[in-house]
């Protein structure tokens, strides 16, 4: 019998190198379970670039797996990045590519696969003068990369809809592929034991409810702490995960105005290993979304055993199924 050639996949692992999000879990995870689950004589380069701290380490770890090749490449994250990448993918006689979170690239012939997490940069407005000029041929440009990939993920069959009805591509070239949870960190824990290493890590006494920090408009924050102002004062407090200290920004001043500023608690960065520790705490976290292309931290929670209350927009009925509790995010 032949042998089968050896795939040489290339995977662009720059992300890893980012604060810890849903992108960058996703990212290292993927490679991580390829190496251990499909590669058995086949080669993984995970092309990055030369960085300090946690990222480089999750980078150093998948060196540890003996078909997984790491390729410091120079100029990933730079204006000139397609062409740093079109180097790197000649160099070592890459078979396909992957690209994880980010439509790319014009200049390599390769085949070529795409995930996509959502279409907010497709879909959000272009703006006046040169800004808006710019991100109407931003989206022209992320439209025409997508078209030319051999294959596109889409982490959710909403978010496929979405996609097809934006992008004319082929609808047997677009795949769903969940996102996962990585169930040997996201599991029940004994809630006690949860809540007093939250309590001494980050300062956050019980009981409370969870939710998200983010500024972005599309995560719903104002209407959450409109909806939480109105609850009696022996309504657990309010912990606000992933925000900084006190004293300036949009979401301080929400706060604020809404009179609500002792019941409140910001965590600041919440480190990888308290995060589980700090959902299954929760008596309950509420994600009120105006629109996910997946929704990964609602399965997290549920995950770690949180009741969850969500919004019912998007791709988030899709992932919690009927095991949130889902509102109308426009209602206070």
């Amino acid at each position: 019998t032949c042998a089968l050639p050896i795939l040489r996949i290339a995977l662009d692992g720059h992300a890893i190198h980012r604060q810890l999000d849903g992108v960058s879990r996703y990212t290292f995870n993927l490679a991580d379970a390829l190496a251990k689950t499909v590669l058995t004589q086949d080669e993984l380069f995970v092309l990055h670039e030369a960085d300090a701290g946690s990222g480089q380490l999750r980078i150093e770890a998948l060196a540890q797996h003996p078909n997984v090749m790491l390729r410091t490449t120079p100029g990933l994250s730079s204006a000139t990045s397609q062409v740093a990448l079109a180097a790197a993918l000649r160099a070592i006689d890459a078979d396909v590519y992957h690209s994880p979170y980010r439509v790319f690239s014009l200049l390599t012939p390769i085949p070529t696969v795409i995930t996509i997490h959502e279409l907010g940069m497709l879909q959000r407005g272009t703006g006046r003068g040169w800004t808006g000029r710019l991100s109407q041929f931003t989206r022209r440009t992320q439209l025409r990369i997508t078209r030319r990939a051999d294959a596109v993920i889409c982490v959710s069959r909403f978010l496929r809809d979405e996609f097809l009805r934006s992008v004319d591509v082929p609808p047997e070239r677009v795949h769903v592929v969940y996102n996962g949870v990585d169930h040997s960190r996201f599991h029940p824990r004994y809630r006690p034991e949860a809540r007093q290493r939250a309590a001494r890590l980050l300062g956050i006494e019980p009981p409370y409810v969870l939710a998200l920090a983010s500024s972005e408009p599309r995560k719903n924050l104002r209407t959450l702490i409109r909806a939480y102002a109105t609850l009696p004062e022996d309504v657990p407090r309010l912990v606000l995960a992933g925000a900084g200290d006190w004293g300036q920004g949009e979401i301080y001043e929400m706060v604020e105005e809404a009179g609500i500023a002792h019941r409140v608690r910001f965590t600041g960065y919440v480190p990888e290993a308290v995060l589980p520790d700090l959902y299954a705490g929760a008596r309950c976290f509420v994600f009120p979304s105006l629109y996910e292309g997946f929704g990964l931290p609602a399965l997290e929670a549920m995950a770690c055993g949180a009741p969850v209350v969500a919004s019912n927009r998007s791709a988030i009925p899709e992932v919690t199924g009927d095991a949130a509790l889902l509102v109308d995010a426009n209602n206070v």
